[in-house]
């Protein structure tokens, strides 16, 4: 198990630490609650004969600028449903890991659309919060990790990255040039170890997830009562990565404490358990 004590024994790119500092198993150890969805008002669904290729009116402009907004390719939100319509809405589904035509708009697919839309409104917001709250890196962590900067790390094995959507894409975009979101630290398992803890707790991205997941709140607990404490972590996470020498649930364990069983379970799997 990752410990605070373990220093960092080989590589990182300089640029990167100087980036993070100038801005400022999925499995039963899964981290990220699918109950924590967002409350919002979906526009009412007007019906599959106004939603079919070849159509124009309003409901369709309305799906064309969120399908936009969310970074679909559609030229302009001109109420007709046309080819690139038809193709934005088969990729938005291939997002979801499903497949159809994109040639009718059902209402199920209407939903997701705005809930994907104000999720990534949400998100976005998030991390102007973030941003708007930069956390200095300590000058000697900063030394630690740059007198790394030579080595190597083993590149054998890769660490399973999962899929993004292009709405969490977008969002991540926006941490462009963060620590934890370097190719490497995507990849490898042996990067990531270079990363100390107070580093990694400081970088935005680190702060835009445990933000997304709680507000930071420590003592959170969701509806089910299944994911707890500021990252939302499910009873099996929280033993695989040492959470019980701590507390016996997540809530119950100082910030620093949840801090550190989240960094163990990164180290290990990368931003998977949180669906990144």
């Amino acid at each position: 198990m990752t410990t605070l004590t373990r220093r960092p024994s080989r590589y990182l790119l300089i640029g990167v630490l100087v980036a993070l500092i100038s801005t400022h198993l999925v499995s039963t150890a899964e981290a990220t609650p699918k109950s924590l969805a967002i409350a919002m008002e979906v526009p009412g669904y007007p019906g599959k004969d106004k939603l079919t290729a070849g159509v124009k009116n309003s409901s369709v402009k309305k799906v064309q600028e969120a399908l936009i907004e969310l970074g679909y390719e559609i030229t302009t939100a001109n109420g007709k449903y046309g080819p690139s319509t038809t193709k934005a809405i088969s990729a938005f589904y291939k997002d979801l890991g499903d497949s159809d035509d994109g040639k009718s708009l059902g209402k199920i697919g209407w939903r997701k659309i705005f809930e994907a839309l104000e999720e990534q409104r949400e998100d976005e917001k998030i991390a102007e919060q973030v941003a708007a709250q930069p956390v200095a890196v300590d000058p000697a962590l900063a030394a630690v990790v740059a007198e790394t900067a030579n080595a190597t790390i083993d590149r054998s094995k890769k660490t399973k990255v999962v899929k993004l959507s292009r709405s969490k894409k977008k969002v991540v975009a926006r941490f462009k040039g963060d620590i934890t979101l370097s190719k490497d630290a995507k990849l490898y398992r042996g990067a990531r170890e270079l990363i100390p803890f107070e580093v990694w707790r400081a970088s935005a991205f680190t702060r835009y997830i445990s933000m997304k997941e709680s507000h930071r709140n420590c003592k959170a607990v969701n509806r089910t009562g299944k994911y707890r404490g500021r990252w939302q972590m499910s009873a099996a996470f929280w033993k695989t990565y040492g959470g019980k020498q701590f507390a016996s649930k997540p809530e119950k364990a100082s910030c620093r404490d949840q801090d550190l069983v989240a960094y163990n379970g990164w180290i290990v799997r990368g931003w998977a358990p949180w669906l990144y």
